[in-house]
């Protein structure tokens, strides 16, 4: 007895552990499992993605820039050495009589072989137009890195919100199919009961079981676009591609929300055509003040070394050498050559107020065509639920006719046809409902980084 119980108990035991495994394995895949609406997706994408990470290195260089403008006001210190040996001297000129012994006039070695210089020089601009002009570029740099990256951001918004949109939408198709699927297995279920009866000719039997063959191959294939549109929506959200992933947003929660009839702030579009404009005044401004003269404030600080050799420790032969001053620099030719910059950046301003009120026009045409569409997407889905719930209730009346034997097969496949039909124009009437509110969002500049 003790070695039945054992024999059974060697075999329980890894059936046990088996049962054990799975349940954890189960267990650990619920875990793992992202659950995200669409908002959340947007947040996790905004935070994961590299290259909205590296554009805010563009921001970072453009913060820098603006400290290297102002650095440039700082004074310019320099450390200067010069040392000239002249192995012969220069005669100068002495007249007759200048001298005592020297009647008459000559030529008399006056310098020193070694000649030594040793300086500090500091230079502080006091007035620079093109320094001025430099910095508040800088500023209108950032300001428009910013807005690109803002840009950037919304359409990688609208890119993630795409994708979810269409793993919803390859969730309900599954789920279609998966329904189609059960309807042509009671079909077949049915036909085979009405065939072993004798009151369903073989052939019909054999089209239900066709059908319901052809209805469990569409359901694998939705099953298959549906992980392909997760994996999708795991590339936007930078996220591996084994991440289990459940969309908690419906499709069929889809409503009319508010029409956004103001616009909620200026579109990052016009806004960086404003800035480009502001840069392209502030480099005409910049061109026309290059004439202006600079003043700039110098100061020397040297020590002077002449002697007839190396010797720099005989404090004697030491003396200063310093001196300020006070600079002032005039452009002449600059009134001349700039004439053709100048003309440069006026066509660039004209250029770019025909091109704002161009993106003015698109941005109306683009609210109006959001709008229509919306309102369009909201009368399909009405007129599709309706659809749908009448072919549902002609269906069901048509299934119970054939179970009892008085209605032909091909008619009830007409229906089932008909149904499958409303079904997947419901579906898709969904979900162009909530993408039109999307595109409504971002033309009316509702679809911000905080949704």
């Amino acid at each position: 007895m003790h070695i039945k119980l054992n024999h059974h108990m060697k075999k329980i035991i890894p059936l046990i552990s088996i049962l054990m495994m799975a349940a954890l394995s189960h267990a650990q895949t619920i875990s793992n499992t992202l659950k995200l609406s669409r908002s959340e997706a947007i947040q996790v994408g905004l935070k994961n993605r590299f290259d909205l990470k590296a554009n805010q290195y563009h921001v970072s260089i453009a913060e820098s820039r603006i400290r290297q403008a102002r650095n440039n006001w700082f004074p310019e210190l320099s450390g200067e050495g010069r040392i000239k040996y002249s192995p012969q001297l220069q005669n100068s000129v002495i007249p007759g009589g200048v001298l005592p012994g020297f009647e008459q006039g000559g030529l008399l070695p006056l310098t020193v072989k070694n000649e030594s210089v040793f300086s500090l020089n500091l230079s502080q601009p006091v007035f620079n137009a093109n320094l001025i002009n430099d910095s508040k570029l800088a500023k209108n740099q950032l300001a428009q890195q910013r807005e690109k990256n803002r840009a950037a951001e919304i359409d990688i918004m609208l890119d993630i919100s795409r994708a979810y949109l269409d793993a919803g939408l390859r969730r309900l198709q599954k789920r279609v199919a998966a329904d189609i699927a059960q309807r042509n297995r009671e079909y077949e279920k049915i036909a085979e009961g009405m065939f072993r009866n004798g009151s369903l000719i073989e052939n019909q039997y054999l089209r239900t079981k066709l059908d319901r063959e052809n209805a469990d191959q569409l359901q694998k294939q939705a099953e298959q676009n549906y992980e392909l549109s997760l994996m999708h929506l795991c590339y936007q959200l930078n996220l591996p591609d084994n991440t289990s992933l459940q969309l908690t947003d419906s499709l069929g929660l889809a409503t009319q929300d508010q029409l956004y009839e103001q616009m909620a702030g200026e579109r990052t579009e016009l806004r960086q055509l404003e800035l480009l404009q502001q840069e392209n005044k502030l480099n005409l401004k910049k061109s026309r003040q290059t004439a202006l003269p600079s003043v700039f404030l110098g100061a020397n600080y040297s020590r002077q070394f002449l002697s007839a050799d190396f010797n720099y420790g005989k404090g004697r032969w030491w003396s200063p050498f310093s001196y300020l001053t006070l600079n002032l620099h005039v452009p002449i030719s600059t009134h001349f050559k700039n004439k053709a910059v100048l003309a440069e950046y006026q066509q660039k301003i004209s250029q770019n107020e025909l091109l704002q009120q161009q993106k003015k026009a698109d941005i109306n045409y683009e609210v109006q065509q959001a709008r229509a569409t919306l309102a369009n997407a909201v009368l399909n889905l009405k007129n599709a639920a309706d659809s749908y719930g009448l072919s549902k209730t002609i269906f069901r009346n048509q299934q119970q006719q054939f179970r009892l034997g008085a209605f032909d097969y091909s008619n009830l496949l007409d229906t089932e046809k008909s149904v499958s039909t409303t079904e997947r124009n419901y579906i898709q009437s969904a979900y162009e409902l909530i993408l039109a509110q999307i595109q409504l969002q971002k033309a009316t500049n509702h679809f911000n980084t905080n949704p």
